[in-house]
């Protein structure tokens, strides 16, 4: 009996820790994803995104990836996703959502070509990265407080850090992984910070995977467009949402919108203004 019951306690315990890692071999069922992010202003980056778009475009079709050139998205910079099917995660977040800042401003600078992992062939995206200057400091800040209080709010890790990435990546990533089931964010440990949060505009995703030719014309494309790109653009963040997202982390849609002016909250689905307590 005593065996048994030991059996079954063992069982348990492996199933739960598996269920919370997420680290089997395989890449994990992509269910739902949910996140915050701050939106960048169209007219903002309209041009960059005219002439960066039109050559991207050009590259992903070169190579017949088809597939690529249609994923939604919208102007983004990511603050937190978190994997949690539970269609209340929306509204879970927004009553969770620490106080977001006033308008702030933010340098684009420089394109970027970025894998999952090192040694990943997939998946990889095209991106613009954030300058570490002018207002630079309140969005790392506020990562930090966001990763406190919505990364509890998870179901299990990102899907697309399961499996053989997890396993490609450092230990810092894998413990925040395991710990926060997401990494490259912003988080005191053991009184210690741990500042990995990259803020960053993606432009283009794929799961399509790298063979040397692919990586050699995505690298390509990313000289060209860096050759042309001679002044940052300076983008003024007034808006952060609540929005789904799918397993690459493409915006599928607005849930909540808050205005960062006044913090009125706007919910996109219904189409109406919303008073709700939150902001801890």
């Amino acid at each position: 009996m005593k065996k048994i019951l030991l059996f079954v306690l063992l069982c348990f315990h492996v199933s739960t820790a598996l269920e919370n890692k997420a680290v089997d071999k395989k890449i994990s069922e992509h269910q739902r994803t949910y996140g915050v992010v701050f939106l960048v202003p169209k007219e903002t980056v309209s041009k960059i995104l005219e002439i960066s778009g039109g050559k991207i475009q050009e590259a992903l079709l070169q190579n017949n990836l088809i597939k690529e050139t249609l994923y939604h998205n919208i102007p983004h910079i990511s603050v937190i996703h978190i994997h949690n099917p539970d269609p209340n995660t929306p509204y879970n977040i927004l009553k969770s959502l620490p106080k977001p800042p006033k308008p702030f401003t933010l340098s684009l600078e420089h394109y970027g070509f970025i894998k999952a992992s090192p040694n990943a062939s997939f998946p990889w995206w095209l991106e613009i990265n954030v300058g570490k200057n002018l207002d630079y400091k309140i969005i790392s800040e506020y990562n930090f407080k966001v990763t406190q209080n919505i990364a509890p709010l998870r179901s299990s890790p990102l899907p697309r850090l399961s499996g053989y990435i997890y396993e490609d990546l450092s230990a810092d990533n894998k413990s925040q992984i395991l710990e926060l089931g997401s990494n490259s964010l912003n988080r005191i440990k053991n009184g210690k910070k741990e500042e990995y949060y990259r803020p960053h505009m993606t432009l283009s995703y794929s799961q399509t995977p790298l063979n040397k030719t692919l990586s050699d014309s995505m690298k390509e494309l990313q000289r060209s467009l860096n050759k042309e790109f001679e002044t940052p653009i300076i983008t003024k963040i007034d808006t952060i949402s609540i929005v789904e997202l799918g397993f690459l982390g493409n915006v599928l849609r607005e849930i909540y919108r808050i205005n960062l002016n006044n913090g009125k909250i706007f919910d996109v689905q219904k189409g109406k203004f919303i008073k709700i307590k939150t902001f801890k």
